[in-house]
């Protein structure tokens, strides 16, 4: 064999042996990282300035998220370096960080510091110390709520400012931060006892600032004491900034002799400015959605808010799309309420004698077959049948848009109808409502939305809700401060809160039963700026 052979076999038999491989077989390593106090920096000191904190394990660690999950309160002005270094988490200070006099620092470490191997979490590591004599020793707790849905809100931050001004949260590092978990429950450890003001903030920096334009926020209007070894502070709700109102898109080219105008949010009021003999149709295809319609050339302007106005030159166009209609609503329907249609393109006129419901081979007759206002809807009444299936026959020239054009071929239209004993008979009894005041009530199922409701006026309301298919449900109660007719969330730089939301589970409901369910507001009390 020749030497360069021979000497090529040899490397790969070393390197083959040179291999470390994990042994196999064997329990599941599940303990996690335990810190070995006395081969650690002494934790709980005072009168300490650290430039170098380090915390050795008895194995070897490594860390996951470290901007997200390693916190320190109050924060300081150079945010500090945490690396691994075999067993041990090292943080390094800047050694020029301008500490604050008597004050008690706590670093808390979240999830960042695992094990090498399977990635256990060491957990509740926190590591505190004082720049005076002193550590301070009370505690502060809570829950974060989600300001529209009342549900937890977990990994955000818990602001307590000493200043109370209103500009602190946007220009001033706070004097003491926590991270809710995810029950949006949060521990503030180590305060000193004073009155803060108290802020949630859900930040898209690192900064501890509310000073981005989608951050969510957060505030309790008035101050708060901690002055006890362990004090339960208000529960507090997030909300995404308020929009401002804006059109987001004017669309004239999709479909001609129509303008799409999208909004940011909707309008408190639309009034439409023109002079034409036939104004052009608004049909909303949404909350925040309008389509204008026009069958002749026309200039005009849209009125929004009674304060931005928009112009508009619409052109009329002979390809404007047949007229069609669709089921409002998919699934089974209720047995004896009018059947709800849309129409895509507004209707004009329909010739009711060119329509038929068929079950199987039986025509069936119906009371009346009614359209909208601007002829974006349809309402088929009077179709006295449960349980079957049905078909809606447009026949030719039936529908007529407003374009005058009709449809040249039959449309069909499949239509499921549910039975009563399939439905549960609904009565919601709201009570305590505050006298004179508007109320918003959603019924969801997930993100649908089955239906909407306004009241106002007295403290009681009954609302009855025929005809709603058994499932799980959320009740939403608003208290439409500004009467616009929807949920606004919060502006802070007009400190306008979010409007105050109760949520209400809908469960248990039964086929075949009529079903009185009472409902008590349980909005929090919250006291006036």
């Amino acid at each position: 064999m020749p030497l360069i052979l021979r000497l090529f076999v040899l490397l790969l038999c070393l390197s083959s042996c040179a291999r470390v491989l994990p042994p196999e077989g064997g329990e599941k390593d599940t303990t996690p990282p335990i810190l070995q106090k006395k081969l650690s920096t002494l934790d709980r000191q005072t009168d300490f300035r650290p430039t170098i904190i380090r915390l050795v394990f008895d194995e070897w660690i490594q860390l996951k998220d470290v901007l997200k999950e390693v916190v320190i309160s109050p924060p300081v002005k150079n945010n500090p370096v945490v690396t691994a270094e075999g067993k041990s988490a090292v943080v390094t200070f800047n050694k020029d960080e301008p500490w604050k006099d008597s004050t008690t620092y706590t670093l808390y470490f979240g999830k960042a510091i695992q094990d090498r191997n399977e990635g256990n979490v060491a957990p509740d590591l926190r590591f505190v110390f004082s720049t005076g004599p002193v550590v301070d020793s009370l505690s502060a707790s809570g829950q974060l709520i989600h300001a529209q849905t009342g549900e937890p809100y977990p990994d955000a931050l818990i602001i307590l400012h000493r200043s109370f001004q209103d500009s602190a949260i946007t220009l001033q590092l706070p004097d003491y931060v926590a991270r809710t978990d995810k029950q949006g429950q949060y521990h503030l450890e180590n305060v000193r006892a004073g009155v803060y003001r108290m802020f949630g903030l859900a930040e898209k920096s690192t900064n501890y600032l509310y000073d981005l334009p989608d951050e969510w926020i957060g505030w309790y209007p008035e101050v708060l004491r901690i002055d006890s070894l362990t004090t339960i502070l208000p529960t507090l709700r997030l909300s995404p900034p308020r929009k401002a109102f804006r059109v987001i898109n004017a669309d004239s080219t999709s479909i001609r002799g129509s303008l799409a105008l999208a909004f940011s949010k909707p309008p408190n009021s639309f009034r439409l400015l023109s002079e034409a003999a036939t104004p052009p149709l608004p049909q909303w295809l949404g909350d925040t959605l309008i389509r204008l319609w026009s069958t002749e050339e026309i200039t005009g302007s849209i009125l929004l808010n009674e304060v931005d106005t928009i112009r508009f030159h619409l052109f009329p166009d002979t390809l404007t799309p047949l007229p069609i209609v669709r089921q409002a609503k998919p699934g089974k329907l209720t047995p004896g309420q009018p059947i709800l249609f849309v129409a895509p393109v507004p209707l004009s006129r329909i010739d009711s004698s060119l329509v038929q419901v068929w079950r199987d081979s039986t025509l069936l007759s119906f009371s009346a077959f009614r359209r909208s206002t601007y002829g974006d809807s349809l309402t088929l009444h009077g179709i006295n049948a449960e349980g079957v299936a049905l078909r809606l026959y447009l026949l030719p020239h039936a529908l007529t848009s407003a374009h005058g054009r009709s449809n040249v071929d039959t449309l069909i239209i499949p239509v499921s109808m549910g039975t009563k004993a399939e439905l549960v008979q609904l009565r919601l009894l709201i009570d305590s409502l505050p006298p004179g005041d508007q109320v918003i009530l959603e019924i969801m199922n997930g993100s649908s939305r089955i239906g909407k409701w306004i009241h106002s006026g007295d403290s009681r309301w009954e609302l009855s809700i025929p005809g709603l298919l058994p499932a799980n449900y959320q009740v939403f109660l608003t208290r439409d401060e500004n009467r616009n007719g929807f949920w606004d969330a919060a502006d802070y730089y007009r400190r306008a809160p979010a409007e105050l939301r109760s949520v209400f589970p809908l469960t248990g409901l039964r086929a075949n039963w009529e079903m009185d369910i009472p409902i008590i507001p349980q909005w929090p009390a919250v006291p006036a700026n």
